[in-house]
């Protein structure tokens, strides 16, 4: 007759408190990690934003080249292509007027806009500056005066 092996008294596995620690821990992780994410994510979304202004950068170069200022330098005239709409995924709209270059985000980037000036004329050339109002913390650093 054979005989039951005889079970000793001490299981092998986790207890309650050891599972309990392992999620505080990854609880504690995620809260920091989530919002550090998303953060990242705007940062990398905002260099759409700043292509959608490339084109009408040059554009605008032109024509206060050509018309020695930038009064006249407004989208759908003086060889700057008309406002555009939706671009991309990130892009709600870009606009020009009298050499001042607005980019509007959607999305992710929904409220978050920035304003490219330009400054200049013929003899002394173009230069630009950047309003980003409250969100300059997510452009890249210099970007925003």
């Amino acid at each position: 007759m054979k005989t039951q092996p005889v079970l000793s008294s001490v299981e092998k596995g986790f207890t309650l408190i050891e599972l309990m620690i392992v999620i505080a821990i990854v609880a504690i992780l995620a809260t920091i990690a989530i919002p550090s994410y998303q953060n990242y994510t705007k940062k990398a979304a905002i260099s759409e934003l700043l292509q959608a202004s490339a084109p009408y950068r040059s554009e605008v170069e032109l024509c206060i080249y050509n018309k020695n200022g930038k009064e006249s330098c407004s989208a759908g005239v003086n060889g700057i292509q008309a406002a555009g709409g939706e671009r991309g995924k990130y892009v709600k709209s870009v606009n020009v007027q009298a050499g001042t270059i607005t980019v509007v985000g959607k999305g992710a980037l929904e409220n978050i806009s920035y304003e490219l000036a330009a400054e200049g004329d013929t003899s002394k050339g173009v230069s630009w500056s950047a309003n980003c109002g409250e969100n300059a913390a997510l452009f890249p650093a210099g970007f925003c005066k």
